[in-house]
């Protein structure tokens, strides 16, 4: 009997899960760009870090980015083949679930382009101190913009 109410709730969150919908997309107007930059690792091999530099109130700051999930690397991989440098492109998205409650958040990816075309990967940023970073690096930029 457990085992059949545990698939039912399991049926329910899939629906659920199915049932909400990406309903509003903006692209972030800035042009900002994340580089990889290489560094040793403690066991002595290569590794990549994806960050965005910039100034914060005459600060120096460095935001770290992460693939979505640990397959990520790979086609992160991929797109920095084509330049250590590649565009952050930021879309403020809102989602609605089954029940109409709607959830704004934003999602990351980083795009690089060459003759064959644009290849694209999801990444987020690596800590809640880098949302904050990157949140006040975008209000100044703004600021600086509209003067």
């Amino acid at each position: 009997m457990e085992k059949k109410v545990n698939e039912n709730v399991n049926e329910i969150k899939e629906t659920a899960q199915a049932e909400m919908q990406v309903v509003e997309q903006q692209e972030q107007a800035l042009k900002l760009f994340v580089e990889r930059e290489s560094f040793i690792g403690n066991d002595g091999k290569q590794y990549w870090a994806y960050i965005t530099k910039g100034q914060v109130r005459g600060r120096d700051v460095k935001i770290d980015f992460a693939p979505k999930d640990k397959g990520g690397y790979e086609p992160l991989d991929i797109v920095f083949s084509i330049n250590d440098k590649a565009e952050l492109i930021m879309t403020k998205e809102t989602m609605t679930d089954a029940n109409g409650t709607k959830t704004s958040y934003t999602s990351y990816k980083v795009r690089n382009a060459d003759e064959l075309g644009e290849l694209e990967c999801g990444v987020k940023p690596s800590r809640d101190s880098d949302k904050a970073l990157l949140t006040m690096l975008i209000n100044q930029l703004k600021a600086t913009a509209n003067k």
